[in-house]
């Protein structure tokens, strides 16, 4: 699997509707006792990112009508994986958020620590 092969599954468990779906899916990406971490949030082990996972989904895809896109610019080395990715409106526009994960991955290429960095898809105006 490539960085952004890596990336596009990252992405797509977010996206993913389907709570058994999204569980073998973060089986598959993360260690057991992986975790994604926020500067307000640890969800660590795989019940935990589950939760993670569904609170983001049900609050942005589903009741917000966003979509979150891989942006195609995955690198890295020594186990190290960054990448940006955005969201925006499901039904095309502009995004409106971006952000930037940095994963350490595990000697099996599974994620070990996730941490996540978002922002406004444009810094605020300073006028």
């Amino acid at each position: 699997m490539t960085l952004n092969q890596l990336a596009e599954r990252y992405v797509a468990v977010w996206n993913d509707p389907d709570p058994e779906s999204r569980r073998r899916q973060i089986a598959e990406l993360w260690t057991q006792n992986g975790a994604n971490l926020t500067d307000s949030i640890e969800a660590r082990g795989h019940d935990a990112l589950a939760a993670r996972i569904e609170q983001s989904h049900n609050k942005w895809i589903r009741d917000a009508g966003m979509i979150f896109r891989s942006c195609g610019n995955a690198t890295g080395h020594h186990n190290a994986v960054k990448f940006n990715w955005d969201m925006a409106p499901a039904g095309g526009g502009e995004p409106v958020a971006i952000g930037f994960d940095f994963l350490i991955l595990s000697e099996d290429g599974r994620i070990i620590d996730d941490y996540q960095f978002t922002g406004p898809a444009r810094p605020a105006s300073t006028d």
